[in-house]
């Protein structure tokens, strides 16, 4: 089985290129600069330069008869709605676009439980049993949303069966754009944790994510599915900060804000970056993520395709730690200033997020 792949160089899909490459047949890589084609290769995958800012710029990535891997977007919760448009809604569409005449096999697009964050939502969530309805400030969830409803759309129109997986909060080796957000904050002191930070969080340890995306590519009974992914162990906000801590060889974050003080800080954020033209340090839908009950119900992947986690919290940090070592100098004492508002949290991230 041949496979074509979008997001190659992110966190996602770098683990995802090995296992589609050991799994057997072509796995073509879609890539912008040099360097990337040479780590693709590396990979032992095909790298195809193009963009999709364009139908034209991805029009040589797939083949007739590929499962369609879409796993690039823009993976932030910061920015403007138009760049959130642009990165995550348009270049999907123009990915269907030079894809679907070329009948590829399957179309699986990588999506995220944040579609779900700012819902009025009670209990663990599904796809099955609740309609995503991000808030207006969950720009990261309401792209992804959007493209949903695209992959859905077109396929259908096209004949093309289609599968969307609705992954957890991604954790493991390979992260660097979390660390490079987290390791300053956990040495200047300035990870904050929101309320009592016992709400708890959707992790998933990025190799039981590739295990969910692989499968979702090969079994039949995947077509024209949703899926929700994310392991049902436990897992509390102040227990993953404290892990990813304990990875990084730094003090585990002792600090916490009030969640009416953190949403009062992110919109202050927000209104002052509007007005200088910036970006925020901190915004609504962080905060959202961050102190959301994140209940996810992946029953229905388990039944259909067989997938279980197989990897748990603290066996995931184990190989973290383990896979990608990080040498740090001794956390620099720089406390915020005294009654200043935290100039960023725990959450801070939104790398995480597939």
């Amino acid at each position: 089985m041949t496979a074509a792949v979008t997001g190659a160089t992110g966190f996602l899909g770098r683990a995802l290129l090995p296992r589609l490459v050991a799994e057997g047949g072509e796995v073509r890589a879609l890539v912008r600069a040099p360097g990337d084609a040479e780590r693709i290769g590396q990979l032992g995958a095909t790298p195809v330069r193009g963009d999709l800012a364009s139908p034209a710029g991805c029009a040589a990535l797939v083949r007739r008869g590929d499962v369609v891997y879409h796993a690039a977007a823009r993976v932030d919760l910061t920015g403007a709605w138009p760049d959130f448009v642009a990165d995550t809604v348009e270049t999907t569409r123009h990915l269907l676009a030079a894809a679907l005449p070329q009948r590829p096999s399957r179309f699986v697009y990588i999506s995220s439980a944040g579609v779900y964050v700012g819902s009025a939502l009670a209990g663990p969530v599904s796809a099955d049993r609740v309609s995503a309805r991000p808030a207006a400030y969950n720009y990261y969830g309401r792209a992804k949303l959007l493209a949903e409803e695209l992959v859905r759309a077109e396929c259908e129109r096209a004949g093309c069966p289609w599968t969307i997986l609705r992954l957890g909060f991604l954790y493991g080796p390979g992260n660097r754009p979390l660390l490079r957000r987290i390791v300053p904050l956990l040495q200047r002191r300035r990870l904050f944790i929101i309320g009592r930070g016992d709400n708890q969080i959707a992790a998933l340890y990025i190799d039981d994510a590739v295990d969910a995306i692989v499968a979702a590519g090969r079994h039949p009974a995947a077509a024209g599915r949703i899926y929700d992914v994310a392991s049902p162990e436990p897992v509390t906000q102040r227990q993953f900060w404290d892990g990813v801590a304990d990875v990084l060889g730094l003090p585990r974050c002792r600090r916490h804000v009030p969640y009416a003080v953190a949403r009062v800080t992110a919109e202050i954020s927000e209104l002052w970056a509007r007005v200088r033209g910036t970006t925020p340090a901190v915004t609504r839908a962080m905060v959202a993520l961050m102190v959301a009950q994140q209940l996810v119900d992946a029953g229905a992947i388990g039944r259909e395709l067989g997938w279980r986690p197989r990897v748990s919290f603290a066996e995931g940090l184990r190989r973290w730690r383990a896979a990608e070592p990080v040498e740090l100098s001794a956390p620099e004492a720089c406390p915020a200033p005294a009654g200043a508002a935290p100039r960023a949290t725990a959450m801070t991230p939104g790398r995480g997020m597939p």
